[in-house]
């Protein structure tokens, strides 16, 4: 007689829980998508156009910073490609009427970041972020 392999009798009693069906992304909005695009290659290229930026989020953004985050997004080459991973306001509990959030990988020819968005009421950018992880809010104290 064959002894019975172990696993088969625990594994015929165990049933797997099913897994919620995902929520597909919405499809992008093509006039965010270029502006996300035309942010991340002025930040490469270390020239912004602060007129495209609220006047709060431009004060935070000196030159110095400007210039180091453009030789590190400088190393990841050329853009190729653009992959939209959705909205992000959801995440960030009560946001202001009009101002959204909204997550993008830039695929480039070294590598690839993420992009996070924030635009305002007014279509001006009032947040940017770039990170090789997928940015997440600060938990609430």
């Amino acid at each position: 007689m064959r002894p019975q392999p172990v696993l088969a009798g625990l594994l015929s009693h165990h049933r797997a829980t099913p897994t919620p069906t995902p929520t597909p992304v919405p499809p992008a909005d093509p006039a965010v998508t270029a502006i996300a695009r035309r942010q991340f290659v002025s930040w490469q290229a270390g020239q912004i156009d602060r007129a495209q930026y609220t006047a709060s989020l431009s004060s935070q953004i000196p030159d110095s910073k400007l210039e180091q985050n453009a030789a590190s997004l400088g190393t990841l080459g050329a853009l190729n490609s653009i992959n939209y991973l959705g909205p992000r306001d959801s995440l960030y509990g009560t946001l202001p009427p009009g101002v959204h959030v909204y997550l993008y990988q830039m695929v480039c020819s070294n590598g690839s970041i993420y992009e996070q968005l924030t635009l305002d009421q007014n279509g001006k950018v009032a947040g940017i972020e770039f990170t090789d992880t997928i940015p997440t809010p600060a938990p609430s104290p």
